[in-house]
């Protein structure tokens, strides 16, 4: 359990301290006081990265040297500082050289309204979810992705300089990489969106009556993916790049059997991001043990009251929850910190 948060010129906040004394908590306060600003920093703590931005500068108060986090959890403490300089890591006080080091102490989960992008957005966005959670849970996918992206890299590389009337040995090899990485990949996939989908289904039907599934669409299938590796490679040649495998993989979301993006409402479509992340922390907690700290922003946005009472009364009593809000959850058993825009 994360028990204290402490920043210094992190976003909006000069510092704030803030000590998390239930599982659940809500963080309410107007537009502009910081609550995203401190779910972002658990997350970074946790992943070593924003869920908002690429560059680590952006959370960087305006005009200061550096920005710091430090999580004190059961565990230990845990600490982020950022500077132009780049990113310093440490545990319990001793200094992390390698991010793979420090990653995985905290295991996060994170619902933003940008999560809609799941549903509405293309393969990409859906790829990188898939990729985000494995890589937090299982270091053989890490792995094999970073393998896998190394052929891929290597193989586009070449066929970008050969003809159609070159030697294709090497072509053949990388290709014999690739096949091996991506089977590996592709099993991964199929069983975290298998498990994913049952979850998800028993998450969703606290809101709506509607059926959701997750469908794993595999951009090949192996012997496709074999075929066209090694019997197909003048397409490749004339494209210049890779044009099947796993890093054009997808996962169908689907709402009463069509395609959510274009079936379901904004508002449909907004509890399926919810219960997406409400599944995927059934899963981890099956898959590793682990009970993931749940961080929910902004999650009541656009639910009406009902289905506000019917998600607060749903949260998993023995996984920590940290939420934010404008408005404050009616709820007995919830922690609330209140934010006022400028402390």
């Amino acid at each position: 359990m994360i028990h204290k948060i402490q920043v210094r010129h992190f976003r909006n906040h000069e510092a704030k301290t803030i000590e998390f004394n239930q599982m659940h908590a809500m963080i309410d306060g107007e537009n502009g006081s910081g609550k995203t600003s401190l779910l972002e920093a658990i997350h970074l703590v946790a992943t070593a990265k924003s869920h908002r931005t690429t560059n680590d500068r952006d959370m960087i108060t305006d005009d200061a040297p550096f920005a710091h986090v430090r999580l004190e959890t059961d565990e230990g403490r845990y600490d982020v500082v950022l500077s132009k300089h780049g990113k310093r890591v440490s545990v319990n006080n001793v200094e992390k050289q390698r991010l793979s080091d420090f990653i995985g102490h905290i295991r996060v989960i994170m619902f933003a309204p940008e999560d809609l992008a799941l549903v509405k957005e293309g393969p990409a966005i859906r790829r990188g979810f898939i990729d985000f959670e494995l890589m937090q849970a299982d270091r053989e996918y890490l792995r094999l992705l970073q393998d896998y992206r190394k052929a891929l890299r290597q193989r586009n590389a070449l066929l970008k300089k050969i003809g159609l009337s070159d030697d294709l040995t090497f072509l053949d090899i990388l290709g014999e990489q690739m096949l091996g990485f991506g089977i590996g990949l592709m099993d991964k996939r199929a069983r975290l969106i298998r498990d994913l989908n049952t979850k998800t289904q028993e998450a969703y039907a606290w809101f709506s009556g509607h059926k959701v599934n997750l469908v794993y669409r595999p951009d090949a299938e192996v012997e496709a993916f074999q075929r066209h590796l090694f019997e197909k490679q003048r397409m490749d040649i004339f494209y210049r790049q890779t044009m099947a495998g796993p890093h054009r993989d997808d996962f169908a979301i689907l709402f009463d059997g069509s395609d959510a993006k274009t079936h379901a409402s904004q508002g449909e479509q907004r509890m399926i991001a919810i219960a997406l992340k409400f599944g995927l922390l059934a899963v981890v907690l099956t898959d590793t043990g682990q009970k993931a700290v749940l961080l929910l922003d902004d999650v009541l946005s656009e639910l009406d009251p009902h289905k506000q009472a019917i998600l607060l009364s749903n949260l998993p009593r023995d996984h920590q929850i940290i939420m934010s809000s404008t408005v404050p959850a009616v709820a007995g058993d919830i922690q609330m910190i209140h934010l006022t825009k400028g402390e």
